[in-house]
């Protein structure tokens, strides 16, 4: 259904909970529960194939009484970042709480049946949620580099550069492959040639084998004023540069923590190619 026009899906039969489309099918939304390390938990509004008797059957009881004694059973009809695999999987429904959508349950053996009882990495599963969410959570930048996401930043890509946005901040992340003879201090030199004569205030610090040096300054973009954070974090044979952008001047904290949150796998950078 997500793949329609808006015409086409104008045609679909339901509301946010049911949906159900001539030729495509009919879908309920279920509850999905997954527990995180750290003790954290999140929990997944999935869609659950059903067939029409079903749906009718839901759908009358929907509001009754009888609701609490609703079960189901389908197919799951979304396919779930980190876990593609749940798409098309067998799958039920049961009520377990009178004012909540009914939950998944899984067959013994199935990969929900793991989604459902592990406890999973909790910045691998939150990660590829690429929607604002309210707790900060680790971005894999590159295989070797990540940075957190602040809370209540969304995500996107574009042209190699990795983007957190959201109300007055603004972050930008970039990988870069340096020359294996070039030491850390050195690309970052290269990387921030000028800034030093135009900022109003620098840090630099070690960490073992990885160097950060940061930059900030205040700039006027369309007519008003901005403050940015230029960062950069390098190992040997890679760099990895930030640029903060943000609306209120004491964000500048939250700029430094940005920064200075960026991590390399190994402390050592594979050599670029060539």
């Amino acid at each position: 259904m997500l793949a329609l026009t808006a015409e086409q899906r104008a045609s679909a039969w339901g509301n946010r909970d049911f949906q159900r489309l001539e030729g495509v099918g009919g879908f309920l939304r279920c509850l999905m529960p997954v527990r995180l390390t750290g003790g954290a938990s999140v929990t997944y509004s999935v869609w659950l194939r059903l067939d029409d008797a079903q749906l009718r059957h839901a759908n009358a009881v929907w509001t009754t009484p009888e609701y609490t004694d609703l079960t189901l059973h389908g197919e799951v009809a979304n396919a779930i970042k980190p876990w593609p695999g749940l798409l098309g999987e067998t799958a039920g429904a049961e009520v377990r709480d009178s004012g909540k959508l009914p939950y998944l349950v899984a067959q013994e053996g199935s990969l929900l049946s793991r989604v459902l009882t592990d406890v999973w990495d909790r910045d691998d599963v939150l990660s590829p949620i690429w929607h604002p969410l309210p707790v900060p959570v680790r971005q894999q930048i590159t295989t070797d580099w990540s940075i957190e996401r602040t809370t209540g930043l969304g995500p996107r890509r574009a042209d190699g550069i990795m983007m957190f946005t959201g109300p007055g901040r603004t972050v930008h992340v970039e990988a870069f492959g340096t020359p294996a003879a070039m030491t850390p201090d050195e690309a970052i030199g290269e990387m921030s040639a000028g800034l030093p004569e135009r900022c109003d205030g620098e840090l630099s610090e070690h960490d073992g084998e990885l160097v950060r040096r940061a930059f900030w300054l205040t700039a006027i973009a369309d007519g008003r004023r901005q403050h940015e954070l230029y960062g950069y974090a390098a190992v040997p044979g890679g760099l990895l540069g930030i640029s903060c952008m943000y609306d209120d001047v004491s964000d500048l904290a939250w700029a430094q923590t940005v920064w200075r949150s960026a991590r390399h796998r190994t402390g050592i950078a594979e050599k670029p190619p060539g």
